[in-house]
């Protein structure tokens, strides 16, 4: 059976698209009217994103360019909050400053490889003078 025309064509405009990854990583693939190969990916400045596969994503194309992955469907969330989800959360740089009323971390681990501070003091004075009066109660 001939079935000519039949399949959504990718748009000549530019026009964006959704998809589903098929493949992750260095070669990242979209399934969109067919498998797109190669698609590089894009996200804010600082911000490194790497699809998974079986994730919506949106995929934008302009003419005669490469299409390229901006952007994954959000599934709610709270507005004017940011979540980090994902097996694994990395925040690099000269300084990560968190500013809130409330700072939760649930996970199994949390590896600091740096010096810490609470309130300005490091953390290992900040748990001394805590120990201090601890132990200046007792007596």
């Amino acid at each position: 059976m001939w079935l000519s025309g039949q399949h959504k064509r990718p748009a000549e405009s530019g026009e964006g698209q959704t998809g589903i990854v098929t493949i992750s990583g260095g070669e990242t693939a979209v399934l969109l009217d067919r498998e797109r190969r190669g698609l590089e990916v894009y996200s804010p400045a600082g911000y490194f994103w790497t699809p998974r596969v079986g994730q919506r994503v949106l995929v934008i194309q302009g003419r005669g360019e490469v299409p390229c992955v901006v952007g994954a469907r959000q599934d709610g969330g709270i507005p004017d909050r940011v979540d980090i989800r994902g097996r694994c959360a990395a925040l690099s740089g000269e300084t990560v400053t968190i500013e809130a009323e409330t700072a939760a971390v649930q996970g199994g681990e949390v590896d600091l490889k740096s010096e810490v501070f609470v309130q300005g003091m490091p953390l290992r004075e900040y748990i001394a003078a805590i120990v201090r009066e601890i132990l200046a109660g007792v007596g």
